[in-house]
C-alpha cells in the first residue's frame, strides 16, 4: 500500500506536517475533533451576534456614509461603490476595543473584502471552517 504524503495538522493554524491517520500532530492529538469544532462554532455564533447589534449597524452606516467608495479600488484608480465595512485589524472577541473602533474600519467592495479575508486567514488562504 502506498504511503500518503505528509499534510498540515488539522488543528486550525498549525503547520506541522503529519502523516498519521487522524491528521493531528502530537501536540493537538489530545484535543478531540468535537472540542475543536465546538469552539469554532461558539466563536462564529458570538461574532454573528455582534454584527446584529445596533451599535455595529450604526457604526457600519456611519462608515459607509463617510467613505462610500471602496478604499482598495480607489488606491488602484477605480471608482467602485463600497458595500462592506471591514475591520483593518481583526478583533479577537466582541469585547475587544478594535471591534467598535472607527479608526479600525474601512469601506470595501465585496471583491476586495473577500480577497483581504483570504489573505488574513490562518494558513494563507485555506478554509478554516465550512
Amino acid at each position: 500500500m502506498p504511503i500518503a504524503a505528509p499534510r498540515p495538522c488539522r488543528n486550525s493554524g498549525c503547520r506541522v506536517l503529519v502523516s498519521g491517520r487522524d491528521g493531528f500532530c502530537d501536540a493537538h492529538r489530545k484535543e478531540s475533533y468535537k472540542t475543536q469544532k465546538q469552539s469554532v462554532t461558539i466563536d462564529y455564533k458570538e461574532r454573528n451576534r455582534f454584527y446584529q447589534r445596533t451599535t455595529w449597524k450604526r457604526l457600519r452606516a456611519a462608515q459607509l456614509q463617510a467613505e462610500p467608495l471602496c478604499r482598495q479600488c480607489r488606491k488602484a484608480g477605480r471608482l467602485v461603490a463600497a458595500d462592506v465595512v471591514d475591520h483593518i485589524e481583526p478583533f479577537d472577541s466582541v469585547d475587544d476595543p478594535r471591534a467598535v473602533d472607527s479608526d479600525n474600519l474601512q469601506s470595501l467592495c465585496t471583491s476586495c473584502h473577500s480577497a483581504k479575508t483570504r489573505r488574513d486567514r490562518p494558513g494563507g488562504g485555506s478554509k478554516v471552517h465550512g
